[in-house]
């Protein structure tokens, strides 16, 4: 399992642009990693198949329905921090290293073997055990969209369980709403501000944020001004800007300001993590938005982005914070912030949905606080899942759980998304504990290798169970 763990984690999977002349909708890293899989799955004696290069499949047994686990291959950036190459396995210290090891090849590698193990066994089974892997996970599922859309009766499961959150068992998952927001360029940003960055993906809190100033500028020249015209770190502790940072829960030491030829370039850094979770991380855009307004009090676009979107109560201040018993309370995260044709401030959102909240209200609303010009674009919107415990799959799953690692089985939510909302009927299911840090989407993303070894028994005794 180690050595195809390796290989896997070696190919760059991430998001890319497609060529369908080779049936890559999500890029050749990405139907490199499907390759890799299917010629493997095949050495081991499955069934596989494909279906236009969107999602692929290993099988074994017969019969006319297909219990399914579903994993994705793509993975997110590998980003900034890493002690070790994120494309290279290392393990150390019992613990396993590399981009996907949690999030989600290390599960594929999982359910592989746990097909290949019960076919040597020659176990018989009611149903086809299938394992299905996706390559746009990460980027809104499209792949298992396109499966559902047009695949074939046969090859969509009835039942599925999914390696790609936490144990016991997911019962709820938020809804997911993904928006990108333009906003006119005000005449403070036209003329102070050379360019503004931060983040990289939108599900993925950023780590680094940056903005540049234009030195003939009036914000440059006050800049200039500041500490007689030294500018370094110090820049940060005056009492036009400490004030605001320490009070929006920053570091003065987050910042610091180069001295370039035409701009100063102010960057702040984070901490990055999921989106599902933006209090377990540190928005880098945040901090720059937060001097921005701190020097910028004439300028309406950095006010609107500190008071609704770039702080702890940004929901409330919104109007649409929501919370239910069921899915949890709503949140927020900006993942990325950029000029757009240089008319535009540009910056996007991940918004995760408890039932009792409506995606078209969250947009309306931030619709009415924007500046006049202002356009809101939803790029993604995934309705919440919630099966109730009392359902056969959840009390099988549950059991399993149970058998294998002598611990109590409970159903958890999450603000996560899987691909058990797009599914006829299914919850997320491991491959680790909800109280465990892998470092999604960051540095150093890890995974026991008692995890990985107790996962393994888990969802080979899931798929025997579901198959009966």
């Amino acid at each position: 399992m180690l050595n195809d763990l390796k290989e896997l984690i070696a190919i760059k999977s991430v998001l890319s642009e497609g060529d369908m002349t080779k049936a890559a909708p999500f890029g050749l890293g990405n139907r490199q990693a499907l390759d890799w899989f299917l010629n493997r799955a095949g050495e081991y004696g499955l069934k596989t198949g494909e279906l236009d290069g969107y999602v692929g499949w290993a099988e074994y047994g017969d019969g006319e329905e297909c219990v399914a686990a579903l994993c994705h291959l793509d993975v997110v950036p590998a980003g900034d921090g890493w002690l070790t190459d994120p494309f290279a396995l290392v393990q150390k210290d019992g613990y396993l290293y590399g981009r996907g090891v949690a999030d989600n090849k290390g599960s594929a590698i999982l359910c592989l073997h746990a097909l290949k193990q019960i076919k040597e066994s020659g176990l018989k089974t009611k149903h086809r055990l299938r394992l299905i892997v996706g390559l746009n996970e990460e980027h809104g599922s499209a792949c298992i969209k396109h499966l559902m859309k047009n695949g074939k009766k046969e090859d969509i499961p009835f039942i599925s369980f999914v390696p790609d959150s936490a144990f016991p068992l997911i019962n709820s998952e938020k809804g997911i709403l993904h928006m990108s927001v333009k906003v006119p360029l005000d005449e403070f940003f036209s003329e102070n501000i050379a360019f503004i960055e931060g983040g990289q993906s939108i599900n993925v809190i950023p780590d680094k944020a940056g903005v540049s100033i234009f030195k003939d500028s009036e914000l440059g020249k006050a800049i200039d001004n500041l500490n007689n015209g030294e500018i370094n770190s110090k820049f940060f502790s005056s009492s036009l800007l400490a004030g605001g940072i320490l009070a929006s829960g920053a570091g003065l030491d987050d910042f610091s300001i180069k001295n370039e030829t035409q701009v100063y370039t102010i960057e702040a850094v984070g901490l990055a993590g999921h989106a599902m979770a933006p209090e377990k991380g540190d928005n880098a855009i945040w901090k720059i938005v937060t001097i921005l307004d701190t020097i910028a009090t004439a300028s309406p676009v950095a006010g609107v982005l500190k008071n609704y979107f770039c702080n702890t109560k940004a929901a409330d201040n919104l109007g649409i914070y929501k919370e239910d018993k069921e899915s949890g309370e709503l949140t927020m995260n900006i993942g990325i912030i950029e000029f757009d044709d240089d008319n535009y401030l540009r910056f996007t959102m991940d918004v995760r949905l408890p039932i009792s909240a409506k995606y078209e209200d969250v947009k309306k609303r931030v619709e009415e606080v924007l500046p006049r010009g202002s356009r809101v674009e939803v790029l993604r919107y995934a309705p919440n899942l919630f099966v109730s415990e009392d359902d056969d799959l959840i009390k099988t799953l549950l059991k399993v759980y149970e058998d294998k690692t002598g611990k109590k089985g409970y159903c958890i939510k999450t603000g996560g998304g899987t691909y058990a909302r797009d599914l006829p009927k299914a919850v997320a299911f491991g491959p680790v504990g909800e109280d465990i840090e892998t470092n999604l989407h960051k540095a150093q993303e890890n995974m026991s290798v008692k995890d990985f070894e107790t996962a393994f028994e888990v969802y080979k005794a899931a798929f025997i169970e579901l198959g009966k």
